[in-house]
């Protein structure tokens, strides 16, 4: 398995599409500051939009795709801006709630949806900005053409639902994160953390590498070897992209570590082992620092919050 794949497999996304709104005229709609592990995204189907995250201010079009990595407070208006001045309608239509505001102008079209990733969020996301904006039609080939063809799917399914659009747009919405994920690497879109390791060609060994054996005794030495360059190539290129080798080697286990932990199947010990570490001692103090509470209290909360689903 290819390590974004893997990396994919360890955070489970669950994608939803929420709304799918048709807004004209004068409107604004602010989103609040979403719960940890919640990605919201906004696809834009049609039209323009102005997009304010804190003091940063960008305006967006037709084929745009917009990511909040870290659930940041936004608020979407239209090119006139102003409070919304028409009433607006709201209906479920089976898969998504429509959202409609009347006006003069061309209405913006566009979906609304949240990635959920849950705790194990953070090996992705931590090192991304608050607002990531991936655009379909800057590129005919590769993977942009075929994130237009997911995007179309999508908006037919929602737009016209059918017997099982349901279950049909919540897995599409859910390799949309991995799509987008891979159009963030191949623009070069990241300049630290995983992602920005995995856009560089050489780095991206060592990544594969720790994915694919975390429980490996792994050093600076083996990884450099890897990735055929120096010990001191190696370090100085990770320091550039935010990290260390052997925090990349801890930020892995952890996250196989937490996948193992949820399927409730495996002694903590023998989660231990899976993930490279021969003391259980040092496991639970690598793992508390990663997550802040033990691997037992992090499989208890998992299965409460299971029991609760």
């Amino acid at each position: 398995m290819d390590s974004l794949s893997e990396l994919v497999r360890l955070l489970a996304p669950a994608g939803t599409v929420d709304l799918h709104c048709r807004v004209a005229g004068a409107w604004s709609a602010h989103n609040e500051q979403a719960p940890a592990g919640h990605v919201p995204y906004h696809v834009i189907l049609d039209g323009d939009v102005e997009v304010l995250v804190g003091k940063e201010k960008l305006r967006v079009g037709t084929g745009d795709v917009l990511l909040f990595p870290h659930g940041a407070a936004h608020t979407l208006q239209g090119a006139h801006g102003g409070p919304r001045r028409a009433p607006e309608s709201r209906q479920f239509n089976g898969v998504v709630t429509e959202v409609t505001v009347p006006g003069a102008d061309s209405p913006l079209d566009i979906l609304c949806g949240t990635f959920v990733l849950g705790s194990s969020a953070g090996v992705l996301l931590r090192a991304l900005p608050e607002v990531l904006c991936i655009g379909t039609k800057r590129a005919d080939e590769g993977d942009l053409g075929w994130l237009r063809g997911l995007i179309g799917m999508m908006h037919a399914e929602a737009d016209q639902p059918r017997a099982g659009s349901a279950a049909i747009v919540a897995d599409l919405s859910t390799a949309l994160f991995t799509v987008l994920l891979r159009a963030l690497i191949a623009q070069g879109m990241v300049s630290h953390g995983v992602l920005a390791l995995m856009a560089d060609a050489r780095m991206a060994r060592a990544v594969d590498a720790v994915v694919r054996a975390p429980e490996k005794p792994w050093t600076i030495d083996s990884l450099a070897q890897v990735c055929n360059v120096s010990r001191a190539t190696l370090a100085r290129r990770f320091a550039q992209l935010g990290m260390t080798p052997l925090e990349l080697v801890t930020t892995l286990r952890m996250e196989r570590a937490a996948r193992l932990l949820r399927q409730d199947d495996m002694s903590a010990a023998a989660v231990a082992e899976q993930c490279g570490y021969a003391s259980q001692a040092a496991f639970g103090r690598a793992f508390t620092q990663q997550f802040g509470i033990g691997p037992g209290a992090y499989r208890r909360q998992h299965r409460a919050l299971r029991s609760v689903a």
